[in-house]
């Protein structure tokens, strides 16, 4: 039995380390090739400076990216969270004619072709006269966080929120505000923080939508990348989506940190 057990563990794992390895090798090869000594991005690189890192700090075009894209993604992260965590808590354990067209509906801008969302929220921009603002990038990327804050706050909901508990706090005497505060809040709180590490990753990497409602100042980071591939190929691009692996790497890192944290509490 042991040995039965060894060798299903190694062929578990002579099935996942490849394909682990395949997903992973894209993100580390940008690492050093933003350490070259060059000024073109190159593979292998011209090993090692740190040029390219300054240059992309020093440069006032590449830093306001930064800025605007941290921007939008707050806004759209707080507006996903509000929309799509009280979406789940109004849905959760109720059943009436239509709620998988609603449901249906929250799910959509993850289900419409990306193109044709982008293409929707230009039209109705343009007609507000709010293309080319950050905030109208922020709407829309609120949009799209929302059915990933939905999916997480159901999931929290499911898993944590007793209905005995909920149905003995009003029998208490507690108003709507009181059950939503103690009981449900902390049920939901892990999905929403959850939902909101994912909204963010997801409207910082977002091109299509940010390069339709672009203006002359308003230029995301992955847009600026994408101009800059397209016509520089200058270390800046590896050196920023380094600088950004890491803090992807560390926001993960802080979420296992608070989770391992409320577990043993």
């Amino acid at each position: 039995m042991a040995r039965r057990d060894a060798t299903g563990r190694f062929m578990l794992y002579g099935a996942c380390v490849p394909v682990l390895v395949f997903l992973l090798l894209p993100s580390l090869v940008i690492v050093p090739m933003a350490l070259t000594k060059g000024q073109m991005i190159q593979f292998p690189p011209i090993w090692i400076s740190v040029h390219s890192f300054t240059d992309y700090l020093d440069d006032p075009q590449w830093f306001d990216s930064t800025v605007l894209s941290f921007q939008v993604a707050a806004l759209a992260v707080a507006i996903g969270c509000v929309t799509g965590g009280a979406a789940a808590v109004a849905l959760h354990g109720r059943r009436f004619p239509g709620k998988g067209l609603v449901t249906g509906a929250i799910m959509a801008p993850i289900v419409v072709p990306l193109v044709v969302f982008a293409l929707g929220g230009y039209l109705v921009f343009a007609r507000l006269h709010m293309v080319g603002g950050w905030v109208a990038i922020g709407l829309l990327h609120g949009m799209l966080v929302t059915p990933y804050v939905f999916i997480s706050v159901q999931t929290s909901l499911l898993a944590a929120l007793n209905p005995l508990l909920v149905r003995s706090a009003r029998s208490l005497g507690a108003g709507r505000w009181s059950v939503l505060r103690h009981v449900v809040w902390p049920a939901i709180r892990p999905g929403v923080l959850a939902g909101g590490v994912l909204g963010f990753a997801v409207s910082f990497d977002e091109v299509v939508v940010a390069l339709f409602l672009q203006g002359p100042q308003t230029v995301t980071l992955p847009v600026r990348m994408f101009t800059a591939i397209q016509f520089e190929l200058t270390p800046k691009v590896a050196a920023s989506a380094s600088l950004f692996l890491a803090l992807s790497v560390l926001v993960l890192l802080a979420q296992s940190v608070a989770t391992r944290r409320r577990g043993t509490a």
